[in-house]
């Protein structure tokens, strides 16, 4: 009879990033002991299926990693993201750009890490109750709007552009660097797009881009 002893189960390939080397060093060397997981390095990203990041506070630099992450995997990884808070606007973007789980970092050890970075690759998702309700609440106020009758609309490419950028996370001087205009049309292409299409505000105005598939 063959001998199944030495058959191991797939496991998720994970990559760690950090806001400094202590913390990523830290965390990467107890997950490169732990059978649970197997550990890549930063350059093997697109390889990935989880990656765990770890920020005391998420930021726009934040949000456009998690993006980056998401396109050169195809939309395949699935983030694991440890900080100390999150906002309603940030959750929003992050679970667009491939959030599975939120763990609160003054209250998170190694192994936690490693039982998120699994529970995300066999498809279950961790957020704390506050988090959960925040997102359904959101997916509520999204399905009103589609009962109002709202049908997508034209974009300049400006707009799309200035659009994008901020559901990655970016503020009004970040997207102004960026595309080479005055903080104050960046500010103007928002109102502009906001007030045409009815909207609320300009988180409004990217989730309505995102549901529309304009984003």
């Amino acid at each position: 009879m063959p001998d199944h002893t030495n058959e191991t189960r797939p496991v998720p390939r994970v990559v760690v990033q950090a806001d400094d080397p202590l913390t990523r060093d830290g965390t990467a060397a107890f997950l490169d002991r732990d059978e649970r997981v197997r550990l890549l390095t930063d350059d093997e990203l697109a390889d990935a299926d989880i990656l765990v990041m770890i920020t005391a506070s998420v930021s726009g630099k934040t949000l456009s990693a998690m993006s980056r992450a998401n396109q050169s995997t195809g939309g395949r990884v699935r983030i694991v993201l440890v900080a100390d808070n999150i906002s309603e606007q940030q959750l929003a973007l992050a679970v667009n750009h491939g959030l599975a789980s939120f763990l609160v970092r003054p209250y998170t050890s190694f192994t936690q890490i490693v039982v998120a970075a699994v529970e995300a690759y066999q498809g279950r998702s961790a957020l704390p109750p506050v988090l959960m309700n925040m997102l359904l609440d959101r997916m509520r106020t999204m399905q009103k709007n589609e009962a109002t009758g709202l049908l997508p609309v034209e974009l300049a490419q400006r707009e799309v552009d200035v659009l994008r950028l901020l559901a990655e996370g970016m503020d009004t001087v970040e997207i102004a660097s960026k595309l080479s205009y005055s903080e104050r049309l960046i500010k103007s292409v928002i109102q502009t797009v906001v007030k045409r299409l009815e909207l609320r505000n300009r988180t409004h105005a990217v989730a309505y881009a995102i549901r529309m598939g304009i984003l």
